[in-house]
């Protein structure tokens, strides 16, 4: 909805001081087109406000949000806000906002009760004028961004650590940034490329006391919602009413996450969850407009999209994205992703879409992401399946070769001993190692050979989903789009973490997909949907809008002379020949996402002068 920022003057020079304040009041005007508002009477505390006005578009919504003893910077949306206003009989209120509720709510039943009762995507700063306490808080699955800086001179927080980089002009970490080519910033729920940047967690509140004393606590945790009494009732119930239970909370999502004063839009890409989502949606906005990127060539699924738009009797938008575009956009994408482009490269198409979309006077769509979660779509998860028949001759031969120990070990050399594998670990802080050590003590009472399948949604809910969101944030505000992600509502949630395996994914004789062909993925998410659609875009396989990105482009080594990379490595121009010559081109790809990441963040270079880089040096593969 909107960009948040704010600082608190430690020990600031004038000029320094000048400099942040322009940085916060301008640097994330995309997230915030509408209105920019700032508050400053008390003299150190500084906070700003960039508005995309969904609900109550009216002036009187402009923030900061403030009394005599309050302010409030808001950014996201509380669904539930009309049945909280009728909790505030007594409060006269002058706008028709979510904001002005949650304002008076936090007021009358403070930070803890506020954040028992809201249900939304959310992240917002609250700060009490007499007591100089600043609350910092984000929302239960960290849709929302947030993130702070604390250093000897300032107390800084922003919807975006690029607003934070360029306004404190903070330098990124080298050997962070090498160490994203493993994609280990994408799904880091703590930090940045930046030290001193540092994220508010998922459903964390920061606290920075009258003498500045920070303290960080959480109000929600996914690990509380993992639920073996509900489990087990969800078990006990006939298969017709575990569906009808979904399709009612999807739906209810649904019709929440359309509130606006605004026209609403789908991304959609031919895929099932996208597709369900729009079809439900029709049913409470019927003119809700859909959005999709055709990635022309062999990767297009625009035909599905359009079949959607065709049983829907829908508006279906394109944007066209041929491989060579992703150099055109590449240099955009990079800078608001205030990181290297490596994994999920599709996010430099995703913001194509918001460009279309925001051209067509739309501002807050819906979206799929959470789905694959929540409910095992991924296709590596399926395969997994087999993974012992077909590794079975692979194991015979492993307890041939143990007769020989040292011809084991050279030939089948244990993981523990790998040293790029320990380093990627290392870098994401052993995140997904130790919510697989705790997801094996919350899903003890699922049956053991079930287990994998939940500690696998349980990791992926809080990393691979973080990346997505991420992406999903910083794509779409490029253009001022807000996504929201019907999925993702508490409810359903909770629903899908504890629903028993056999509904999430089945056996069948029929061939779904080539890589899992005998098994049907997000059973129930294509069971509710046979409601609303036709038969071929129920079975849809999972493809995730592919492109070629990084893995169709080839360089040559004067793309990586005298820069980011070859600086900070120390590679001299034989060792880049050598590289280009020799390397998986897919690898300098990341590598080349390093450098451009670099060349923005580290030697400030223009657009222009690394554009002019990039068509000197870099092509696509024919």
């Amino acid at each position: 909805m909107c960009g948040i920022s704010g600082f608190i003057n430690k020990n600031l020079s004038d000029n320094n001081k000048q400099i942040l304040i322009k940085g916060l009041s301008e640097l994330q005007a995309h997230r915030g087109p509408d209105f920019s508002g700032e508050w400053n009477k008390d003299g150190n505390a500084h906070f700003f406000h960039q508005r995309l006005s969904l609900i109550d578009g009216n002036s009187r919504s402009n923030q900061p949000f403030f009394n005599d003893d309050f302010v409030l910077c808001f950014n996201g949306e509380i669904y539930n806000f009309l049945a909280l206003k009728q909790h505030l009989p007594t409060v006269n209120f002058i706008t028709t906002s979510d904001t002005e509720v949650l304002f008076q709510y936090l007021i009358h039943f403070g930070i803890e009760k506020t954040l028992r009762d809201i249900k939304g995507m959310f992240a917002f700063s609250f700060y009490n004028v007499k007591k100089k306490e600043l609350f910092l808080v984000r929302d239960r699955f960290g849709i929302k961004p947030l993130v702070f800086v604390n250093n000897s001179e300032v107390f800084a927080f922003a919807s975006e650590s690029r607003t934070l980089a360029k306004a404190l002009q903070l330098k990124p970490d080298s050997y962070k940034s090498i160490m994203a080519l493993n994609s280990t910033l994408e799904g880091s729920s703590s930090y940045s490329l930046f030290n001193d940047v540092i994220k508010v967690k998922a459903g964390a509140v920061v606290k920075i006391s009258e003498n500045l004393e920070v303290s960080e606590d959480y109000y929600y945790k996914l690990s509380d919602q993992v639920d073996a009494n509900h489990y087990k009732e969800l078990a006990k119930k006939p298969k017709s009413e575990i569906v009808k239970e979904f399709d009612t909370l999807i739906s209810k999502s649904v019709d929440e996450m359309l509130v606006s004063d605004f026209p609403m839009g789908s991304f959609v890409s031919g895929g099932i969850d996208s597709s369900l989502l729009t079809a439900i949606a029709k049913q409470y906005r019927p003119d809700i407009e859909m959005f999709t990127a055709d990635i022309v060539g062999k990767h297009s699924e625009y035909s599905d999209s359009l079949a959607l738009a065709s049983h829907l009797d829908l508006p279906l938008h394109k944007t066209e994205f041929h491989p060579e575009d992703f150099l055109k956009h590449w240099i955009t994408a990079t800078e608001h992703n205030a990181a290297p482009i490596v994994y999920f490269t599709n996010g430099v198409p995703i913001s194509r879409v918001a460009h279309l979309a925001r051209q067509n006077n739309v501002k807050a769509v819906i979206c799929g992401e959470g789905s694959d979660e929540l409910f095992l779509g991924y296709s590596k998860l399926m395969a997994a399946r087999y993974k012992n028949a077909l590794l079975f001759p692979h194991e015979i031969l492993k307890k041939i070769y143990k007769i020989y120990p040292t011809l084991h070990n050279y030939l089948f050399p244990p993981s523990s001993s790998n040293l790029d594998a320990f380093n990627i670990r290392l870098a994401n802080s052993y995140k997904s190692e130790m919510l697989y050590e705790k997801g094996s003590e919350l899903f003890s009472f699922v049956p053991k050979n079930e287990q994998k399948y939940y500690l696998d949604s349980f990791e992926m809910m809080q990393k691979h989903l973080q990346a997505l969101l991420y992406r999903n944030d910083r794509m779409g505000m490029i253009s001022s789009i807000e996504v929201r992600f019907p999925f993702l509502h508490e409810d359903v949630v909770k629903f899908g973490l504890n629903l028993p395996l056999e509904y999430k994914t089945r056996w069948t004789t029929q061939l779904h997909n080539k890589k899992h062909p005998f098994i049907t993925d997000k059973w129930i998410v294509r069971e509710v949907a046979k409601k609303y659609l036709p038969q071929n875009l129920v079975a849809k396989k999972k493809n995730g809008l592919p492109i070629d990105g990084l893995n169709g482009v080839r360089f040559a080594k004067e793309f990586f002379k005298n820069g980011y990379v070859a600086q900070n490595l120390q590679l001299d121009d034989a060792t880049l020949d050598y590289m280009i010559r020799n390397e998986n081109p897919y690898f300098i790809g990341k590598l080349a996402s390093v450098e451009l990441f670099g060349l923005l963040y580290d030697f400030n270079e223009s657009h222009q002068d690394i554009q002019q880089k990039i068509d000197k040096f870099a092509k696509m593969k024919v």
